[in-house]
């Protein structure tokens, strides 16, 4: 009778690379990440470091032009205001027309709610957009209806700066406002209403509407931003690019969202995140019992010289976490704190490790609802501008 081969024990430490939520890590993917390791450069030196500057900012005429527009209003009297605004928003360029909304608050505070109002009657989402902005200028006992005028029109973008707007709104009206959201219709806009919990004046308002954002919300109350601006399903495969300082990143449809997003880094920077992503025995003896680390999955340089790195999907900023609710903070910032610490012993400098740039991965119960009630692991990711020592 033949015998069945024992299968072979996986390492214990493969345990610290796994993900709450997701799939296992498996032998066969760090296998993969270890061939991608065999296969890159270790030497620096070989590895090309003519990365072309994909997201540089231009100064443009319209902008040199706007800038000099704003120096003019320096100059103007208040009672001059007005029609310097009523002059700009007849203008067909939308640059102007923002300017003279910008200047709004410089009027005499009677007459700014009359001039808002007009502003608002632009069909534009670019000034929509800025109307809102203007919205803090105006007297506070007015803002709701102004908040309520943005909510009311088409632009998603537009409703979205309304519901931030909340914060200016009198303290009274606040958890108001914030409830009614979150038992609207449009999950995207509850999504918004909950991130505006944070301008509840009391932390009983606070508690309360963060129970209910849990029940109406669920998961996607701590989806990350990735996907906010961007139109990627899980329904289908599909790749779309975003721009940012220093990198670049593609988010995955299909199966894949949520779960993997490609970074596209310089190498130095790589090398530094691979190096804090692999160094589970530090982590360990920090007392974490996972790697605290942006999780990377697979990686190769490209034609242009940048590594495309496969990175793991987490949830919501610790940053984000913190405004909605005072769960776990104590246990976390302590947490935080160990992070930075074990890279500064390390000699790793990650360039810009602010609270936006540690984010949280809750523990899932077995219908794949997020489980609360347990404390977050708490990751550092984004490590574009990272630098480990010579």
């Amino acid at each position: 009778m033949e015998t069945q081969p024992t299968a072979e024990k996986k390492p214990d430490f493969l345990k610290m690379y796994e993900i709450p939520g997701q799939e296992k890590i498996s032998e066969h993917s760090f296998e993969r990440y270890l061939k991608d390791k065999e296969d890159f450069p270790k030497d620096t030196e070989k590895i090309s470091k003519e990365v072309p500057l994909l997201y540089q900012k231009h100064t443009t005429k319209s902008s040199l032009e706007k800038e000099a527009s704003r120096e003019k209003t320096k100059d103007l009297h208040v009672d001059e205001i007005p029609d310097f605004v009523k002059k700009g928003l007849s203008e067909d360029d939308p640059e102007m027309q923002k300017t003279a909304i910008e200047t709004i608050g410089g009027a005499r505070s009677k007459i700014r709610s009359a001039l808002l109002q007009e502003a608002f009657e632009i069909r534009n989402e670019e000034i929509q957009l800025a109307c809102v902005k203007a919205i803090s200028n105006i007297p506070e006992e007015e803002r709701v209806g102004f908040i309520r005028i943005g909510l009311s029109k088409e632009s998603f973008p537009v409703k979205k700066a309304s519901v931030k707007m909340i914060q200016y709104s009198p303290k009274e009206l606040r958890s108001k406002l914030i409830k009614q959201g979150l038992l609207g219709e449009d999950l995207e806009l509850r999504k918004e209403y909950a991130k505006a919990i944070h301008s509840a004046p009391t932390e009983k308002e606070r508690k309360e509407l963060l129970d209910l954002a849990k029940k109406k919300l669920g998961n996607a109350l701590i989806e990350p931003p990735l996907y906010d601006n961007a139109e990627i399903s899980s329904d289908r495969f599909s790749r779309e690019e975003f721009a940012k300082t220093g990198s670049g990143t593609t988010l995955i449809g299909g199966e894949l969202k949520d779960k993997v997003i490609f970074r596209h880094i310089t190498p130095e920077a790589f090398l530094s995140w691979q190096e804090a992503y692999e160094n589970h025995e530090v982590w360990k003896r920090a007392g974490f019992n996972y790697v605290p680390i942006e999780p990377i999955f697979s990686f190769h340089q490209n034609k242009n010289g940048l590594i495309d790195v496969a990175s793991g999907v987490l949830d919501i900023s610790f940053k984000d976490w913190k405004k909605m609710s005072g769960d776990f903070s104590e246990e976390l910032e302590k947490e935080e704190i160990k992070i930075r610490t074990v890279l500064n012993e390390s000699g790793i400098i990650h360039g810009h490790p602010h609270r936006g740039n540690f984010c949280l991965r809750f523990f899932r119960k077995e219908n794949g609802d997020a489980d609360f009630s347990k404390k977050p692991r708490i990751y550092l990711i984004d490590f574009d501008r990272a630098i480990s020592p010579e």
